[in-house]
């Protein structure tokens, strides 16, 4: 999941055409690696990335999300493969492919626990009533669009709905959310990793630039269904480590 604010080109609100958030999303998912001698980190990324070790840092809160197909995974997991390969020592621990999942919105997120307990507490019998009715939106076709740099704290799948009905559906589920914690435009998207603060290797920008088009082309157009069923409300201890919470019988 990408807890960091996302790029907001443009004012498209929720509620956007497919190919309202086409445009959008296509200025910065395909050219997304600075055009810069060296690659920055954002200060913020420390609260999730340790930079001594590259572990990913304590870090709790709540998230709405569509969990993914095993095959959708194992494709996911060869593309993060080629790049641990290329830049391990410049990335963070690697995730668990048990933990991909495509975020439909963001609920409550701190690296300090305090900060966001009782919230995640208080918000949790609201929060799991709101999954249902977004279950009842139905399935939602998508489909792998690239491979890109997300505002220079992770590197991630970009994914757009298939036709205008899916993007209709999308942002019906996802708007049910904006109750608990209102949300802003919305960058579909699957995270493989993030950057290490202060690693022992820098990223070189054009190589990272040249992997990235590689890997979307290889990407390009595989097929996301996000059933109704998979639609979950996770907790999380860290960017690595999230647990689903259903209701009592389910």
């Amino acid at each position: 999941m990408s807890l960091c604010a996302e790029p907001s080109n443009g004012s498209v609100q929720r509620g956007e055409t497919l190919a309202q958030m086409t445009a959008r999303v296509s200025t910065f998912a395909f050219d997304s690696v600075p055009y810069e001698p060296s690659f920055g980190l954002p200060k913020s990324l420390n609260s999730k990335v340790i930079p001594s070790s590259g572990e990913l840092a304590p870090f709790y809160g709540n998230t709405i999300v569509y969990e993914l197909d095993a095959e959708v995974i194992a494709e996911l997991d060869e593309i993060t493969d080629s790049l641990y390969e290329e830049f391990a020592a410049s990335l963070c621990t690697r995730i668990s492919p048990d933990t991909y999942h495509l975020t439909l919105h963001d609920l409550h997120s701190s690296p300090q626990l305090p900060k966001v307990a009782a919230n995640v507490f208080t918000d949790t019998p609201r929060a799991l009533q709101l999954v249902d009715r977004a279950r009842i939106v139905g399935p939602i076709a998508m489909r792998c669009t690239c491979v890109f740099n997300l505002v220079n704290t992770s590197i991630v799948v970009g994914l757009l709905p298939i036709t205008d009905e899916d993007c209709e559906r999308l942002a019906q589920a996802r708007a049910l959310f904006d109750e608990i914690t209102p949300a802003g435009l919305f960058t579909p998207h699957i995270t493989l990793a993030y950057y290490r603060p202060d690693a022992p290797q820098e990223l070189n920008p054009e190589k990272l630039r040249q992997l990235l088009a590689e890997l979307s082309t290889e990407i390009d157009g595989l097929l996301v269904a996000l059933h109704p069923g998979r639609l979950q409300l996770w907790q999380f201890a860290s960017m690595a480590n999230y647990w689903r919470i259903t209701k009592v019988g389910d």
